[in-house]
């Protein structure tokens, strides 16, 4: 069984009052909340406050100050700080002190399989969001001691240098929304779930089962905005690593978990991703929106409170085989032996992880491509087969500047016409191998295959 977090509100939760701000008359460990008591109250009231509260907390955590360089750039620049810290900061220090009521057994159990879901209400959640922004959470049990971009805290997006600034601006603005909706109660009262999902065995289609519609929408620029959401009641896939959560790029998980505050706690809870595991998030507020990738990823607009009905926003944290290492101009790895059936399992647990009845539509694109280095043509059939077997319908989002789209586009017009069986689709893909000529044009190959077939 894995080991979770320890909250700094536990008894348990020991350190060195390194500042002697408490009256504890001892040399020894002392528990850590009565230190950050006295750190955070009263609460900071300028940007040299708070980076002074964020430094002790870090000293006594950790025995080092932190770099806080484009924290405070932000802060000084970009945000109306008199307003921040007069009423909202105060108000977040405020829930953050409520640590030890709204857990009282001061300990965070990860999802597991005797335990695959939890939920939380929108207070505990924002809870911990400031607890991460003042980075007074332990290293996660399965994540090694010497990584540090693999972060349960915000540290990482307040160094000095970054390596996509502006991605990085967009998730500060976010966070600091969310803190501003903490502090005038305009966070959504619905509870947020975590439900990590695990397969038993490949599925297996029927012989009969054909393809459901798949919308393919072409966009000029990337985005997060909330039509590429699911919303209402659909699913977002989110092309995660296996270790979930964020970051200071401009990834797709990266952007959608920025985006969306109430998902950060999210990597708390869920232990590196297993084969045929996917973790299903619901109830999220996405609080602004970003465009572009990578470097040329930037805030594009914050999304209006209670515009959007967010209760039932699905995001699918599933992760991709990462087959970059490969040289794809030898081989095709997605096609080397048990990877299709990996990825199609893997697709086919968070495309039918809904409840009751399916999802609406389930938004995804080049899953595992990219930074994963996947092959977009047999990436996207997998897709395309696992939602069909799951019973769902895909939004799939295709980059208007990329030939794929047409070619996609034709692809499944010609499939839905033929009526061809999901199982024969992949029959002809099983059957290609990672170096035969088909792989080149994968699209073309299966539609060859079928035709040919009697």
């Amino acid at each position: 069984m894995l080991i979770g977090v320890i909250l700094p509100s536990s008894p348990e939760t020991l350190a060195y009052d390194r500042f002697s701000l408490t009256d504890t008359e001892t040399d020894g460990l002392i528990p850590l909340w009565a230190i950050l008591l006295e750190i955070l109250t009263p609460p900071a009231k300028s940007t040299d406050q708070l980076i002074d509260a964020l430094d002790s907390i870090a000293v006594t955590l950790r025995g080092r100050t932190l770099d806080t360089g484009h924290l405070r750039r932000f802060l000084d620049a970009e945000w109306d700080t008199q307003s921040f810290f007069k009423t909202i900061w105060p108000r977040c220090v405020e829930v953050a002190l409520e640590m030890p009521v709204l857990f009282p057994d001061g300990y965070l159990e990860p999802l597991n399989s005797e335990k695959p879901s939890q939920t939380f209400t929108p207070r505990q959640i924002a809870c911990l969001v400031v607890h991460q922004f003042l980075c007074t959470l332990p290293k996660l049990p399965w994540v090694p001691l010497d990584e540090e971009e693999n972060s349960q805290d915000l540290n990482i997006w307040f160094s000095a240098e970054q390596p996509h600034p502006k991605a990085v601006s967009a998730y500060l603005t976010a966070l600091l929304v969310f803190f501003e909706r903490i502090a005038s109660d305009e966070v959504p009262l619905k509870p947020v779930s975590l439900t990590l999902c695990a397969a038993t065995e490949t599925p297996r289609p029927t012989p009969t089962l054909l393809f459901k519609p798949i919308f393919i929408t072409d966009l000029e620029t990337p985005s997060v905005q909330p039509s590429l959401l699911g919303l209402p009641a659909g699913a977002c896939v989110i092309s995660a690593n296996s270790h979930i959560g964020f970051g200071r790029t401009a990834s797709q998980e990266e952007m959608h978990v920025g985006c969306t505050p109430q998902s950060l706690p999210a990597k708390l809870f869920t232990p590196p991703l297993k084969d045929g595991e996917v973790m299903v998030l619901r109830g999220c507020e996405a609080v602004v929106d970003l465009t572009g990738y990578a470097r040329n990823a930037e805030l594009a607009s914050i999304l209006p409170a209670g515009k959007y009905d967010w209760s039932q926003r699905t995001m699918l944290f599933m992760d991709a085989l990462a087959l970059d290492s490969y040289d794809t101009s030898e081989l095709t790895p997605d096609l080397l032996p048990g990877k299709l059936d990996r990825e199609l399992t893997k697709a086919y647990t968070a495309f039918v992880s809904y409840g009751d009845a399916p999802y609406e539509t389930i938004v995804t694109g080049h899953w595992g491509c990219r930074a994963f280095g996947g092959n977009k043509e047999i990436k996207s059939t997998i897709q395309w087969c696992a939602a069909s077997m799951a019973g769902v319908e895909l939004s799939f989002i295709c980059d208007k500047n990329d030939s794929f789209a047409s070619k996609f586009r034709d692809f499944t017009s010609q499939i839905l016409i033929r009526r061809c069986a999901v199982h024969e689709v992949l029959t002809v893909l099983r059957g290609m191998g990672p170096q035969d000529k088909g792989r080149l044009d994968a699209f073309r190959h299966v539609l060859r295959i079928l035709n040919d077939s009697p």
